[in-house]
């Protein structure tokens, strides 16, 4: 009885977490999240910051990027937006926060118009690519791989792409729940991509054996 009450509890948990989404604030986040394009140019023109951050600590460009708006995020960085700043909640790019949302065409966009694939807060921090090694699909991790990513990065407990990937990343996650299990298909592009790469000898690495 108390195993299921505890499962029933975890499932509640992920939902909840499922559904607890941040929404922008400010109106040029509000008019670049639903890709209205002429909205956002108008609210360019009069001056709303391109940088400026909302209650969530997210730039306009961060929300674009986070729905997939592809018009949004080419006008932001035309009007001068910085690629490279990072959320004030975990230290994202905009980048970042297009991988974690699975958003390709945001994550193409951006990675054409410069921005970093090894992107990260610190030394150890996530990476663009260990972010997206735990999709099932490896749409985005061959995309970030072609840019230029690391894939030998290592975060701050061990992980690599590679473990990522065989694991199936976190069981929750910030933006969506996750089950784990291994996402065979990002192995192999990984693989493909460096047949040297091998699961890191520690805790990560054994652990993504055990999930696998």
């Amino acid at each position: 009885m108390r195993s299921a009450l505890l499962f029933v509890g975890m499932g509640t948990a992920l939902i909840a977490a499922g559904c607890n989404r941040a929404v922008p604030t400010r109106p040029l986040g509000q008019a670049a999240a639903r890709d209205d394009l002429d909205a956002v140019r108008q609210l360019i023109a009069a001056r709303n910051g391109v940088d400026e951050r909302d209650a969530n600590g997210l730039t306009p460009l961060m929300w674009a990027a986070r729905h997939g708006a592809v018009a949004a995020i080419m006008a932001l960085l035309d009007a001068g937006s910085d690629v490279e700043a990072r959320d004030a909640r975990q230290g994202w790019t905009a980048l970042q926060n297009a991988v974690h949302t699975q958003r390709i065409d945001a994550v193409r966009v951006l990675l054409d118009r410069g921005a970093d694939p090894n992107a990260r807060a610190h030394a150890g921090a996530m990476t663009p690519l260990l972010m997206a090694a735990g999709d099932r699909d490896p749409a985005i991790v061959k995309l970030l791989l072609a840019h230029g990513a690391d894939a030998r990065h290592q975060g701050e407990w061990g992980d690599t792409p590679l473990a990522r990937a065989v694991s199936g990343g976190p069981f929750l996650d910030v933006d969506r729940p996750l089950l784990g299990g291994c996402r065979a298909e990002t192995v192999r592009a990984l693989l493909a991509h460096d047949p040297t790469l091998r699961l890191p000898d520690n805790f990560a690495g054994r652990s993504a054996l055990g999930r696998a």
